[in-house]
């Protein structure tokens, strides 16, 4: 287990694609698979490694992330040893497209590196979709004697994905950082090990650069540091834009994808919230589709993932849509390709539509 690193989740960061999704909350707030919220996923691959101390920078709107990991206590760190820290991000954070890491966050918060016991850092985005044991990429940076090791997981269609991408030699070890690649490329994971020795050391280098991101110093430094790489094999999805939020929902229709991410040993925990089963009531049709508890179906619903405390009345369709939690589709009402973000309500005979590329987004709290 990693009983000598501590974790940092990055949270300060946001992009114009998501637009309604994003307007009142961090990205890592944006709810997912159900139950979920994206940042449920770094943290509890941290837990599961044994870190015990992880620290959230936050965006300046974070009610939603406090909201939601409170205290700690579902992943098992409400502790009086290490535990959960919410770390203030600075008030305009990264909104470059690639930018994950601001520096400034973690100049800003340099105590909560610097008066730890633990040699090693874990620093993770939420914005990948991911399950996975941190202690194999713990295990080869120690064996490497590296100083940063990229995470990062091998691509054969590069140019359907965002950057960054990286190029590395045969032995991985860092050569570029790079935005846009084609064929088969290392895809960076937003996720990297570095000894917090070496962290620090950065912060006081570029501490008068702090609006860089932590990538670009690493860019800088390739000659001076031994940055290294290493693979992961498993299901990663990316969240970048509604689209992407889109397909990695419907990939959770795909049997083998949700037992990867949710039915192994390593569960993913969030925020309990109890709901009695959902109800499927005569002449309801449900095919392809993820519903959560709590919800009474009446209606049509195909390849659509639904959250808690869904109505879809007698005569309403959905189709390839996402619906999140306490959202009321009136009866005849007809969905394909449309994500509802919460308490939303869909008048009766509506007809919304989006397309693949570019579903519709109905925002939170909206009557249509």
């Amino acid at each position: 287990m990693v009983n000598n690193a501590l974790g940092l989740i990055t949270t300060n960061y946001t992009n114009q694609n998501f637009g309604k999704l994003a307007q009142s909350r961090p990205i890592a707030t944006i709810p997912f698979g159900g139950r979920y919220r994206l940042v449920d996923f770094p943290l509890s691959n941290m837990v599961h490694s044994g870190i015990r101390s992880v620290g959230i920078t936050t965006a300046h709107y974070y009610r939603s992330i406090i909201d939601h990991l409170g205290a700690g206590k579902e992943w098992s760190l409400n502790r009086k040893n290490g535990g959960l820290f919410i770390l203030p991000g600075s008030n305009y954070g990264m909104k470059r497209f690639e930018g994950k890491f601001l520096l400034r966050d973690f100049i800003n918060n340099r105590p909560y590196l610097s008066r730890a016991t633990e040699d090693l850092v874990i620093v993770s985005a939420s914005n990948k979709i991911f399950n996975m044991d941190f202690n194999e990429l713990v295990e080869h940076h120690r064996q490497s004697g590296a100083q940063i090791t990229l995470l990062y997981k091998e691509i054969p269609d590069a140019h359907m994905k965002r950057g960054p991408f990286l190029e590395l030699t045969q032995e991985g070890n860092l050569v570029s950082i790079e935005r846009e690649s084609k064929g088969h490329a290392a895809w960076f994971m937003d996720c990297f090990a570095i000894n917090i020795c070496d962290l620090l050391s950065l912060l006081d280098w570029y501490e008068t650069m702090d609006y860089m991101d932590m990538t670009d110093i690493f860019m800088e430094n390739i000659t001076r540091m031994r940055i290294s790489s290493y693979p992961f094999s498993g299901y990663v999805g990316t969240v970048d834009s509604p689209y992407d939020y889109m397909q990695c929902s419907l990939d959770l229709l795909k049997p083998e994808i949700r037992n990867e991410l949710f039915n192994s040993d390593k569960k993913i925990f969030t925020k309990v919230q109890d709901a009695p089963p959902t109800k499927y009531l005569a002449g309801c049709h449900v095919s392809n589709s993820f519903i959560s508890s709590g919800s009474i179906i009446e209606g049509t619903v195909e390849n659509s993932l639904l959250f808690r405390n869904i109505r879809v009345e007698k005569g309403a369709v959905l189709k390839n849509c996402v619906i999140m939690q306490r959202g009321r589709i009136a009866s005849g009402a007809s969905l394909e390709n449309v994500i509802c973000d919460k308490f939303v309500s869909i008048s009766e005979n509506a007809r919304l539509s989006g397309n693949r590329y570019k579903p519709l987004v109905i925002g939170k709290g909206e009557a249509l």
